[in-house]
């Protein structure tokens, strides 16, 4: 008997409409022993992880899911299989069960299981549905919402979302939030036209993003201000990013038709908070006194400062 034979087996002759209905449904479907191993499975399955017919008989289910997902997989199984419920649908409203297709890579699924029976032994089918392709929309839909348009930063909603949730998650150590302000921006504009202030915006943003760590966090506050979170980061260690910035953006020449080449510089406000008092709030409003204070002072030059405890007391 072959592989396949054995497989519609498992489905009494008398039901050719069910027979027909899970090898011709665009779903996949599949059914494991209570050992995890795979007895049962369409023609769909296999399509959606790339296995040729047969082949996933008698293979254990971790087959078809990335190793870092096997155990959380296997104790959501173990869940399902202890409770009072015959049928859930797998995953949550921000996340989605992941496989893995038989040539490495991962796809994004939506799974429903059932607990049912087959040949007098217990058996759970799966109802599985590639979503791939939707999660990536999704994903491209919330970058958009999240993304400044001219310099691929974070715009300042997504910007202040991302800074809370890495404060909470470093709350025991020191947090630095900068704000830069490009010097003389207007005339930038009112010399050389609005294209090359776009340019500037979108140079100083990449100098931005190939200056800082992995972990550090980087917005456009509106206009030609710029804001940077870096977490982890004593005073020193903050004010030796900051002036790296500075300098790689002053060393930068833009040249425009009709025009010497130019260089432009940027003022910059510091607020460093000790482990305990990073408060986004009372670090935007350091920053900006901050910075208020390097453009008053001159332009062209770094201020900072370091929160105290009274003063996030009485904020």
């Amino acid at each position: 008997m072959t592989k396949r034979a054995s497989i519609a087996s498992l489905i009494p002759a008398s039901q050719d409409l069910y027979r027909k209905i899970v090898f011709e449904i665009a779903d996949g479907i599949i059914g494991i022993d209570d050992h995890g191993i795979i007895r049962l499975c369409n023609p769909a399955t296999e399509s959606i992880f790339g296995w040729q017919p047969g082949e996933l008989l008698d293979k254990p289910l971790e087959v078809l899911l990335p190793e870092r997902v096997q155990g959380f997989h296997q104790k959501l199984v173990a869940s399902f299989q202890s409770g009072n419920t015959d049928a859930r649908y797998m995953g949550q409203r921000s996340a989605t069960i992941v496989g893995c297709h038989k040539d490495g890579t991962e796809i994004n699924l939506g799974i429903t299981i059932l607990r049912t029976a087959a040949a007098g032994a217990p058996m759970m089918v799966a109802v599985i549905r590639d979503i791939s392709d939707n999660v990536r929309y999704q994903n491209d839909l919330k970058r958009l919402a999240e993304t400044d348009t001219l310099s691929g930063l974070f715009n300042r909603r997504a910007f202040r979302a991302n800074v809370l949730q890495s404060v909470s998650a470093n709350i025991a150590n020191y947090s630095s939030m900068v704000i830069f302000d490009l010097d003389g921006f207007k005339a930038v504009n009112d010399r050389f036209g609005h294209d090359a202030g776009d340019e500037v915006i979108t140079s100083f943003s990449e100098v931005l993003r190939n200056s800082i760590r992995a972990t550090d966090i980087a917005g456009r506050w509106g206009g030609e201000e710029f804001v940077l979170f870096l977490p982890n980061l004593k005073h020193t260690a903050a004010i030796a990013i900051v002036e790296r910035i500075r300098a790689n953006f002053t060393a930068r020449d833009f040249k425009w038709e009709g025009f010497p080449s130019a260089n432009f510089t940027v003022s910059a406000g510091l607020a460093v908070a000790p482990p305990g008092l990073a408060d986004f709030s009372d670090m935007i409003a350091s920053a900006d006194k901050a910075l208020y204070d390097a453009k008053r002072g001159g332009r062209d030059r770094l201020v900072s400062t370091e929160i105290q405890e009274q003063e996030a007391l009485a904020s």
